[in-house]
């Protein structure tokens, strides 16, 4: 029987929906993407890989969905979960390098939030979860980076203590 999940995941972008596209499609398209923001990126044209990564985001998004919705491997899984971390933090970098830090911030902490919340979501198979929790490290480091870069941001403070440290709970089981 299929639970529904999109309760706990729809706040995030992440619309549970029938008919998605196969998994190795998305990937193609996020790591294209990915590759032209990237390249904007390095040279400095900061409006353009803003539009990539958040086309990068959109395909992040919809492979996260296909995951959850038909029990993917957990190769793809962590696929997925990457594209969704990595899309967030590039998202992140630009509107730092530009001078916006709140929405930086945003995409940090929104990122952070959202692994949290499938962690804790003990509808969701054990699998996700775990991978959820094990990007959740990298979302964890990147808060406290940009905390430490500027100065306690106030959303990044709140994100840290509300769900901070919930990818370095090792003893508790999620099965």
């Amino acid at each position: 029987m299929r639970r529904d999940h999109s309760s706990n995941v729809r706040q995030f972008g992440i619309k549970l929906e029938q008919g998605a596209a196969a998994p190795q499609s998305m990937v193609h398209a996020w790591e294209k993407a990915m590759q032209q923001g990237n390249e904007a990126f390095a040279q400095n044209e900061d409006q353009r890989a803003l539009q990539q990564y958040q086309t990068a985001l959109k395909q992040a998004q919809s492979l996260l969905r296909e995951c959850i919705q038909n029990n993917q491997s957990l190769m793809a899984i962590d696929t997925a979960f990457a594209a969704y971390v990595v899309s967030h933090h590039n998202l992140a970098s630009v509107y730092a390098r530009k001078g916006d830090l709140n929405t930086a911030a945003l995409r940090l902490c929104e990122v952070h939030r959202c692994l949290s919340c499938i962690c804790k979501d003990a509808s969701l198979a054990a699998p996700l979860r775990e991978a959820a929790q094990r990007h959740g490290r990298r979302t964890y480091s990147e808060l406290l980076n940009f905390s430490h870069l500027y100065s306690q941001h106030p959303l990044v403070a709140k994100t840290l203590r509300h769900c901070g440290q919930f990818c370095m709970e090792q003893g508790r089981s999620l099965h």
